[in-house]
């Protein structure tokens, strides 16, 4: 149902601020739903599934996160176990955890399963992870500086066609 613009004088301002707040509200639990999924994904020298789960692994050209092609759990040894739903995709497993260089090793595998464990967080690694961050910080400043230069040329041609056109 559609109202005209007479109809919006009847309709309630506290009606309206409850729709507004119910709409921010919704929004704010999303953020937060992203926040903490991101901050499960911080490495640790604890192992966390959460960070492991949503890597993505490329088979038979297709991108497919890790659970859906593996089982994942901690062993009471603290080990990540990855139990692979088909043995021929173990090998692909193990790969795709080293590749991502979130600090695992290969302490042993089966033809199935695959056990890793974590090297603990040294000087060294943190250094290393710390230099990645200000990496992409930088390249992400580059990136906002070379939008916002070409949004005040859209901007400036944009006025200049305008211009021209009156």
């Amino acid at each position: 149902m559609t109202y005209g613009i007479e109809m919006l004088y009847f309709i309630s301002p506290l009606y309206i601020i409850e729709v507004i707040r119910q709409k921010k509200i919704e929004h704010l639990e999303k953020e937060l739903k992203v926040f903490i999924s991101k901050l499960e994904r911080i490495r640790s020298n604890r192992i966390s599934l959460e960070a492991i789960r949503g890597l993505m692994v490329n088979y038979q050209n297709e991108r497919k996160p890790l659970k859906t092609i593996a089982n994942l759990r901690i062993s009471p040894n603290h080990e990540l176990i990855a139990r692979a739903f088909e043995p021929k995709m173990t090998p692909l497993i193990s790969k795709t955890i080293l590749e991502n260089q979130l600090g695992y090793k290969v302490e042993r595998s089966t033809k199935e399963e695959v056990y890793f464990t974590l090297t603990p967080i040294t000087t060294q690694i943190k250094e290393k992870l710390i230099k990645e961050d200000q990496k992409k910080g930088y390249e992400k400043q580059a990136d906002k500086l070379v939008k916002d230069y070409q949004d005040k040329l859209l901007t400036a041609e944009e006025k200049k066609t305008k211009e021209l056109n009156s």
